[in-house]
């Protein structure tokens, strides 16, 4: 499984290799960027078309990962709350197991039987 892994993942890569090579004229074009607020131009930056294509890639990929990282936390602190729950609930079972039984008085059904037929 390993291994189809790794050829499934080259020929995306080589796809990928391919399609940014026959389309570099496309690719090399610039784009200009402008924030313009209230009439005010704020700042203007040309940029190519991979840059930021590769820089939306990346961001995405970040972003995944933090999404990633902050659910393992969450699942984290869940599993140390429910092993914690767990060993005081199997301490709870062990304390009882271990409880002597005591005589409270109490009729046994020998006594309720005979007690019924007078």
């Amino acid at each position: 499984m390993r291994y189809l892994k790794f050829v499934a993942l080259l020929a995306f890569f080589v796809l990928t290799m391919t399609v940014f090579a026959q389309n570099m004229e496309a690719l090399k074009s610039v784009v200009p960027l402008a924030l313009t607020m209230a009439g005010a131009s704020w700042f203007s930056i040309e940029y190519p078309v991979y840059f930021l294509i590769l820089g939306a890639f990346f961001l995405g990929g970040m972003l995944t990962v933090l999404f990633f990282f902050l659910e393992r936390m969450r699942l984290a602190k869940d599993l140390a709350r429910c092993r914690g729950r767990m060993a005081t609930l199997e301490q709870e079972v062990n304390s009882l197991r271990t409880l002597p039984l005591e005589d409270k008085g109490y009729p046994s059904t020998d006594e309720t039987a005979a007690g019924e037929g007078q």
